[in-house]
């Protein structure tokens, strides 16, 4: 065997990086300057995924920070999270916050191998996850503080803004990504271009006939929300903050609950919470199935398309058949397959 370096190596190339991890001792320096810290700064990275979220801790609290993924998310959006965030700290909604910089600003950038990324400082929500602590009479005022949100949305965005549905298919866009992910499954190959397709027609029709939409979470779920001793509830993780049918953010929670495998009275109570404050309409309910198929189909594509950065295990408890037959069963019912 030849342990000599290869004669193509001769000159060294540059690696193209799809997802680079910034060090925590970076972080923690950042931090300590940048933010008004008490006493010596510790950190550490909490977990990689989708964006990477690290645990910082002065001499007297505790915070997580936030470093969006190059490919994830372009950092000129990362100001609509948090000015939404802003709006709803104004408004004393009881959501984790953006925590400000010396100077005011609540982010920053940094370089890294792929590109600029965003970084930004959160408070620490208390408690634990509501699927650690799982209540119906908690869901149920779970779901009201959802509907207060989309509520607050609205007013943030004002009476003139006109919501698009281009974000709501950004699935449209990931499609390769997804058919590579399934490349060795010709049943999904030949069908998910079908259901792209429809879905995307499917959605521009509900938008015309005026199915309400607003500024939405996106990805609502029993881990994005914690409850403390004391029952106080807190909503986190807004990082897909955009426009998307209100109905579409429900059944993400509700599809989430799901997911996890509990009962279905959690997201029935949540649901039902929720309408205290904002009453379905007849065309969301009507098209619930819809919303339930377009969760799950999103959620696919989009870890399909993040594949080359956070790796091909990232769907954990379900697997390809899994969501295959929840997809496609839903699709046929509602006449997209």
């Amino acid at each position: 065997m030849n342990f000599a370096p290869s004669s193509i190596d001769a000159e060294i190339p540059d690696a193209v990086v799809s997802h680079s991890v910034l060090h925590p001792g970076f972080i923690g320096e950042q931090v300590a300057a940048r933010y008004g810290m008490q006493g010596e700064v510790s950190c550490f990275l909490l977990y990689r995924g989708m964006n990477d979220v690290y645990l910082l801790q002065d001499a007297q609290t505790k915070y997580a920070l936030r470093v969006w993924r190059k490919t994830w998310r372009d950092v000129s959006n990362v100001g609509y999270e948090l000015g939404f965030l802003a709006f709803l700290k104004e408004r004393g909604f009881p959501a984790s916050f953006a925590v400000p910089q010396k100077d005011g600003a609540l982010w920053f950038k940094v370089k890294s191998p792929e590109g600029e990324r965003a970084l930004a400082l959160y408070e620490w929500a208390p408690g634990t996850k509501f699927g650690e602590c799982l209540s119906e009479e908690t869901a149920h005022r779970i779901g009201a503080h959802f509907a207060q949100m989309h509520l607050l949305g609205l007013e943030w965005a004002g009476p003139e803004h006109r919501f698009s549905a281009d974000k709501v298919k950004e699935f449209s866009v990931w499609l390769p990504g997804l058919l590579d992910f399934v490349y060795d499954r010709p049943d999904d190959v030949r069908d998910y271009p079908v259901i792209a397709e429809r879905l995307c027609a499917r959605f521009d029709q509900l938008a015309a006939e005026g199915v309400p939409m607003g500024v939405c979470h996106r990805d609502f779920h029993p881990s994005n929300v914690h409850v403390d001793e004391h029952g106080k509830i807190t909503l986190l993780d807004f990082d897909t903050t955009g426009e998307d049918f209100l109905m579409q953010d429900v059944k993400n929670y509700v599809w989430g609950n799901l997911f996890y495998n509990f009962s279905p009275a959690y997201g029935e109570a949540f649901e039902a919470g929720y309408q205290t404050v904002r009453p379905f309409t007849g065309a969301e309910i009507e098209n619930s199935e819809v919303f339930l198929l377009a969760k799950a189909f999103r959620l696919l594509s989009g870890m399909a398309n993040a594949s080359s950065a956070v790796g091909r295990g990232t769907l954990r408890f379900r697997n390809l058949d899994w969501l295959g037959d929840y997809i496609k069963t839903r699709a046929r019912a509602t006449g997209l397959l």
